[in-house]
């Protein structure tokens, strides 16, 4: 006996019935013939039969015990260690790290060394569970250098490093491994391109591929933006994609220091500086400063740890305007998103006056 079998009438209560019960054997279909439902049932130890058969009763189910065949529910893995449950051991699986980096039709994932020689294995295990994605590439370095550009190598799909991403209905094509991007800045693209006004001239300062003034010029109603990047294969990405997105009159790519550029160019010139540097973005505060008219909008981005979120972005904004003896009020600030448990990157917005 490896079933019950009712009569149609009876097969929804019958499976709510043996679904409370915890029953039903859910690794295998039901079947029907022309007037019953035979439910594949576990195998039953004789109170567990005994509770079936007063339930069924109480609720005047009409059934019988019976024994059939069924075919077996295929289950899809739900995540990348279910797929790779029969192909890696258990040791294995234990390293695997699960959480990748999604581009467009491009991920990037972080390969434990111990798990090298199976690095193929799990790039496409990856892209089997992902079916929008075209390659897979693995780190192959930390984020190093000025540019803050990790290497990275393809194990899986099309052999190429340059990802086509797409966010606020703006494309973008990123060389991965030789320029800098972050998606998780994506609601903050959103959310400043809604704060910009009419006829705002913007410094974008450390502009990278170009996502903050492309998203801007998409969904505002800015003059412009000075773009702003030291990496030249940034600065070359971003003229491609100022060409994708046909902003070429709005966003301007300029390469170069920004602590060197603005000052003899740009000075009281911006109504507004975004400066997301992932690192180091209070070396650059005074520079941000002197670039704003007066009643100029700043935001400000700093990695800091979580228990004294504001305390470093505050000091240090407060010490540049005390410096350059400028007043300054604070609009805004925030939490963007986690870096790790003890760091968060925030947010400042002020205004200088």
């Amino acid at each position: 006996m490896n079933s019950i079998k009712v009569e149609k009438v009876f097969a929804q209560k019958a499976i709510d019935l043996l679904g409370k019960l915890n029953l039903r054997d859910k690794s295998k279909k039901p079947k029907a013939d022309s007037k019953n439902l035979f439910i594949p049932v576990i195998k039953l130890n004789s109170d567990e039969k005994k509770k079936l058969e007063e339930e069924l009763k109480k609720n005047k189910v009409k059934f019988s015990f019976a024994q059939s065949g069924f075919e077996e529910i295929k289950k899809t893995p739900r995540n990348l260690k279910e797929e790779l449950k029969n192909k890696l051991t258990e040791k294995e699986l234990e390293k695997l790290i699960t959480s990748f980096n999604s581009l467009g039709d491009t991920a990037v994932i972080e390969i434990p060394d111990s798990l090298k020689t199976k690095e193929n294995l799990i790039g496409e295990a990856l892209m089997k569970l992902n079916k929008g994605i075209k390659v897979v590439l693995k780190k192959a370095s930390a984020h190093e250098g000025e540019f803050r550009a990790h290497k990275v190598k393809v194990i899986a799909g099309e052999k190429r490093t340059k990802a086509n991403y797409t966010e606020h209905g703006c494309k973008f094509r990123i060389s991965l491994g030789k320029v800098f991007f972050s998606p998780r800045l994506s609601t903050e693209r959103k959310r400043i391109s809604k704060l910009i006004k009419k006829g705002e001239v913007i410094g974008a300062f450390f502009a990278g591929v170009g996502p903050f003034p492309i998203v801007f010029a998409k969904h505002s109603k800015m003059k412009k933006a000075i773009a702003i990047e030291l990496n030249p294969k940034a600065i070359e990405d971003m003229k491609e994609n100022i060409a994708l997105n046909k902003v070429q009159g709005k966003v301007q790519p300029i390469l170069g220091d920004v602590n060197k550029i603005v000052p003899e160019k740009y000075r009281n010139f911006f109504d507004r500086v975004v400066m997301p540097l992932p690192k180091g973005g209070e070396n650059f505060l005074e520079t941000a400063i002197i670039s704003v008219k007066k009643n100029g909008v700043i935001h400000y981005y700093q990695f800091v740890e979580k228990d004294s979120l504001f305390k470093a972005p505050l000091h240090d904004i407060e010490k540049a305007c005390k410096k350059l003896k400028k007043k300054f009020k604070v609009l805004r600030k925030a939490e963007v998103r986690k870096f790790s448990p003890k760091i968060v990157q925030v947010v400042v917005d002020f205004k200088v006056m």
